[in-house]
C-alpha cells in the first residue's frame, strides 16, 4: 500500500512542499528520503482509513468539497488525520 512517489507524483509532492499523499485506490505515495517518518506514514494512513470508510468517489468529493470551504489547515479530514500522528 505505501509506495515511493515517484515520476510525477513526486514532482507534485516536491512542489507543494508535501511528503506523502494518499491516492484512493492506487496506494499512499511518500518520499524516499521521508519513508522512515513514522508521524506521516501514520498521517497517511489515516486518509487511507478515511477511503475505507467512505469509497472513494465520497471520499474525493468530501475532501475536495471541504478543502474549498475550509482551506487546508482547517480541512476536517486533514485535523482527523492530523491526530494520528
Amino acid at each position: 500500500m505505501i509506495k515511493e512517489a515517484r515520476h510525477i507524483v513526486r514532482w507534485f509532492l516536491s512542489w507543494r512542499g508535501y511528503g506523502g499523499i494518499t491516492l484512493p485506490p492506487l496506494g499512499i505515495y511518500i518520499l524516499r528520503e521521508r519513508m522512515r517518518e513514522d508521524k506521516l506514514v501514520r498521517h497517511e494512513q489515516a486518509h487511507w482509513a478515511q477511503y475505507v470508510r467512505m469509497g472513494a468517489v465520497k471520499f474525493y468529493t468530501k475532501y475536495i468539497w471541504l478543502l474549498m470551504r475550509h482551506g487546508y489547515q482547517n480541512h476536517p479530514m486533514e485535523i482527523e488525520a492530523r491526530g494520528h500522528e
